[in-house]
């Protein structure tokens, strides 16, 4: 018993222009040469508006999260939570203008930095005091990142994400939040 689809090979096509290719490393390097500051979602449509409840669990989730975190600087560099679907993610950073999206990879970025990034954090996390800290004279920057997982056992399949917020302080210190997200 032969398997013919062992002898095809995979083509590999970009969500955003069609152009096809013969390997994901050529995809990845075609988007990230042609695409790099794509926005555009061709699953959009598929995303629900989620429920303002939702929304303010999660933001309130980030906010309680990044705060243990900068008070507990020295400590350890990771947490992990359970949190934030693919929806939240895409509702809360979509608009902002460091927001990206790689189909090839199905992970989102966005960035904010400085005083403006920071002022902008208070509106989407709703929370004027999201980045207290002792020292008045420290600022942050901060990278939020959401990559899909697969998971497979026994025919049995879960997509989740993953939600990374990195952040650097004055000092130089760079601390990583993890969170997973179903």
């Amino acid at each position: 018993m032969s398997n013919t689809n062992m002898n095809t090979p995979s083509i590999y096509e970009c969500l955003l222009c069609h152009q096809k290719f013969s390997s994901i490393s050529l995809l990845l390097r075609h988007e990230k040469s042609k695409h790099n500051d794509n926005k555009f979602i061709p699953h959009r449509n598929s995303l629900y508006l989620p429920p303002p409840e939702l929304i303010i669990q999660y933001q309130n989730a980030f906010i309680i999260h990044i705060k243990k975190r900068l008070e507990h600087s020295a400590s350890s560099k990771s947490l992990s939570i359970d949190a934030l679907p693919e929806t939240i993610f895409v509702h809360l950073f979509e608009y902002e203008p460091t927001f990206r999206y790689s189909p090839a990879q199905r992970e989102y970025y966005c960035e904010f930095q400085g005083k403006d990034g920071e002022e902008r954090l208070k509106q989407i996390l709703n929370c004027e005091y999201w980045n207290f800290q002792q020292d008045k004279t420290t600022g942050y920057g901060l990278n939020f990142n959401w990559s899909l997982l697969e998971l497979n056992e026994n025919g049995r399949n879960l997509k989740c994400g993953i939600t990374t917020c990195t952040f650097m302080v004055d000092s130089g210190e760079e601390c990583v939040l993890l969170n997973t997200f179903v």
